[in-house]
């Protein structure tokens, strides 16, 4: 959905630019907050090429995770709770207390504010954003310690595209919604994990569909949702 290419452009008097591109071909088939999640996301690398240290190639490398994590967008090569943090092929999830959900939502609420334009042979979705529902961390947090903290692994997961969970957001938060449907041809959901809980502590995990667990404290078998 997008990238960064460092240096990428010059010109006649040896000047240099870097590159940081969006696919409209994305935006038909994409939520807004979609799209901001993927510029924010090229904005990080450009931010760590210029002032921070970078891994060769395509790797994800902690400095851009923690970088992501501090201003709201939790690394994950899955695009769900308990991920790896880094590597090459990396997606994100979004935390509602950070700071690019509060700036997300200044945008939605500008009136002025439109995708005006958009591909009209629109790639396929490649996944649902999701967004957590988790405590807002503390400053100076490490990102290796908080990606699989309980308080995220065990916190309410809101799909954007579960409409009976997200009715009462999504009524009032009308920038999540896709463009005209008649833009957009239908797409498979992405396979994610399963949600557990445990009837007695109410502890959640995910995994595969056809996990069978039992929790060590209550002695109790988890409860696919």
């Amino acid at each position: 959905m997008g990238f960064f290419a460092a240096k990428r452009w010059g010109n006649a008097q040896g000047e240099l630019c870097s590159e940081l591109s969006i696919n409209p071909s994305y935006f038909a088939s994409s939520r807004i907050i979609e799209v901001f999640q993927t510029l924010v996301h090229e904005m990080v690398h450009a931010w760590q090429f210029h002032f921070g240290l970078p891994s060769e190639g395509h790797y994800h490398n902690k400095e851009w995770a923690q970088k992501m994590m501090d201003i709201g967008l939790m690394p994950s090569d899955t695009g769900e709770p308990g991920g790896a943090i880094v590597g090459r092929n990396m997606s994100d999830f979004i935390m509602k207390q950070g700071a690019f959900m509060q700036a997300a939502n200044e945008l939605l609420d500008d009136k002025t504010f439109n995708l005006r334009w958009v591909d009209r042979l629109a790639l396929p979705k490649l996944h649902e954003p999701i967004i957590v529902d988790n405590p807002a961390f503390k400053p100076n947090s490490q990102v290796e310690h908080c990606a699989h903290a309980s308080d995220i692994i065990n916190a309410d997961v809101i799909s954007l595209r579960d409409e009976a969970q997200f009715a009462s957001y999504a009524s009032q938060r009308e920038g999540f919604s896709s463009m005209p449907d008649f833009l957009i041809p239908e797409v498979a959901k992405r396979q994610t994990r399963s949600k557990y809980v445990c009837p007695r502590c109410s502890t959640k995990i995910y995994g595969k569909a056809s996990l069978n667990v039992i929790c060590g404290d209550c002695e109790l078998p988890f409860i696919k949702e």
